[in-house]
C-alpha cells in the first residue's frame, strides 16, 4: 500500500480516485463482492475532510476483505466519486451507484448542503446513508429513516458540549463567527440556547477567506473563541486573531484533521486551539489499529481516518447483523446496533438515526508524535471530554 493521508487518496486493492474507481475485485466465496458507495468530497471547500476519510475506509475494507469478508466469504467492493462538495453532483453519484453498481449502503458527505441532499436522496433509494461529518440538524428529520451520522454530532448537542466547556473555566467574554449556509445556521440557534451569557456572534460566506473585518469587531477580551460553525474556515480565524493581537484561552474549532491543523498553525495549535472529534485517540484500541495501518500504509493514522475506519467496520458488522447484503435489512441493522469500536463509548443510535450516548472529545494539537507512529509530526493533549451526550429529537 502507499501512503495515505489529506494529500491525496490511498491506492489499495485495486482502488484510485477516479469516478467509479472500486476497491477489492470479488473473490472469497465466488459470489459478487457487496458494493458500497463512497461519495467523497475530493475537490471543492471540503477536500481534506473526503481525502483522509477515504483513506481510513479503504483500509478498513481491506482488512475486512483479507479477513475473510462478510456473510461467510463475500468481500466488499468500494465505488468512488468526487462530490465536488455539490449537493446535486453527490446526489447523482448515489443515484448512479444504486442503479448501475447496486450498492447496498453509501457514506462520505462532509458539507451540510450536500448531507441534506443525500440524505433525501438515501430516503428515495432506500439505501443508508454513513455520514462521515455533515452535521446540521436539517439532515436527519421526523421522515428520515435511513441516514446515519458516524464522525459528526450535530450542532444543538456539540454547542451544549462547548457551552458545558465554557462554564467549566468560568468564562463570561465568548464569541463566534458562523458560515452562512446549513451547519453555520444550526450552529447560530444553538449559540443562542445553549450558552448561559450571550455569544457576540457574526455571520461571514461560507466560502470567505479573509476574516480580519470580522476578527476585528470581536472585544479584546474574548475568553472564548468559537470557530465551530464555519469549518472552511476554522483555520484562518483562529490565525488572524492571533495576528491581530487577540489572545482566548480556548478557540473551539471544528473536526479539521489534525495534521492540517498542526501544518497550518504550527506552534499556535498547542496555544488553545481545539480540535473537535469522537474517535479517542487516547485508547489502546485506537493505538493498535493506528499501528497497524502504520505499518502497512506508512501514514499517521488519526481522528478522521479513524471516521473512515470506523464507518467501514460499521456498515461490516450492519451486514453481519442483517444476515443479508439487503439495503433495508442493513438500515434495519443499523438502527439496532451497539458496536463497541474507536470513539469513547460503543456506537448506538436512536429511533431518527442520530448518534446517542456518545462523548465529544476536544484536544489541542502537539507538537510530540504519538508511541504508535514515531515519525509523525503531532499527538494530542486532551483538553475536554464531555459526559455521554443524549441524542436530539430529529424535529429538534
Amino acid at each position: 500500500m502507499t501512503a495515505a493521508g489529506t494529500a491525496g487518496v490511498g491506492l489499495i486493492a485495486g482502488c484510485s480516485s477516479e469516478e467509479g474507481a472500486t476497491v477489492g475485485d470479488g473473490g472469497g466465496s465466488g459470489e459478487e463482492p457487496i458494493s458500497i458507495g463512497s461519495i467523497q468530497p475530493f475537490s471543492g471547500n471540503f477536500t481534506v475532510w473526503g481525502r483522509v476519510h477515504a483513506s481510513g475506509l479503504e483500509f478498513a475494507v481491506d482488512e475486512i476483505n483479507e479477513g475473510g469478508g462478510v456473510l461467510d466469504g463475500r468481500e466488499l467492493s468500494l465505488v468512488e466519486a468526487d462530490s465536488g462538495s455539490e449537493p446535486a453532483e453527490a446526489a447523482s453519484a448515489f443515484e448512479r451507484f444504486a442503479e448501475q453498481d447496486g450498492i447496498v449502503a453509501a457514506t462520505g458527505p462532509v458539507s451540510s448542503d450536500v448531507g441534506i441532499r443525500t440524505s433525501r436522496t438515501a430516503e428515495e433509494l432506500g439505501i443508508p446513508m454513513y455520514m462521515h461529518l455533515a452535521g446540521s440538524s436539517d439532515t436527519i428529520t421526523p421522515e428520515t429513516r435511513h441516514t446515519f451520522r458516524v464522525g459528526l454530532l450535530p450542532a444543538e448537542p456539540t454547542m451544549r458540549a462547548q457551552a458545558a466547556l465554557a462554564e467549566a473555566r468560568g468564562y463570561e467574554s465568548i464569541s463566534a463567527i458562523v458560515a452562512d449556509y446549513a451547519w453555520g445556521r444550526s450552529v447560530r440557534s444553538a449559540l443562542e440556547g445553549a450558552f448561559a451569557v450571550d455569544v457576540d456572534i457574526q455571520v461571514a460566506p461560507v466560502s470567505e477567506s479573509d476574516f480580519s473585518t470580522y476578527v476585528r469587531q470581536i472585544p479584546d477580551d474574548v475568553q472564548m473563541m468559537v470557530t465551530s460553525g464555519h469549518p472552511p474556515g476554522v483555520l484562518t480565524i483562529t490565525r488572524q486573531l492571533y495576528e491581530l493581537g487577540y489572545d482566548p484561552e480556548v478557540v473551539t474549532g471544528s473536526s479539521w484533521p489534525p495534521d492540517v491543523v498542526r501544518s497550518t498553525l504550527g506552534a499556535d495549535s498547542e496555544r488553545g486551539f481545539t480540535h473537535v472529534h469522537l474517535a479517542d485517540p487516547y485508547s489502546d484500541e485506537f493505538a493498535e489499529v493506528a499501528e497497524r495501518y502504520a505499518r502497512e500504509v506508512g501514514a499517521q493514522f488519526n481522528t478522521h481516518t479513524a471516521h473512515g475506519y470506523v464507518t467501514g467496520k460499521l456498515i461490516a458488522q450492519a451486514i453481519e447483523d442483517a444476515g443479508e447484503a439487503d439495503p433495508e435489512a442493513i438500515t434495519e441493522a443499523t438502527r439496532a446496533i451497539e458496536f463497541d469500536t474507536l470513539f469513547a463509548n460503543p456506537i448506538q443510535y436512536a429511533d431518527s438515526g442520530e448518534l446517542k450516548n456518545q462523548v465529544q472529545l476536544y484536544s489541542t494539537v502537539a507538537a510530540d508524535p504519538p508511541s504508535y507512529f514515531s515519525e509523525g509530526e503531532y499527538g494530542y493533549s486532551e483538553v475536554f471530554r464531555t459526559d455521554p451526550l443524549p441524542a436530539i429529537p430529529a424535529d429538534a
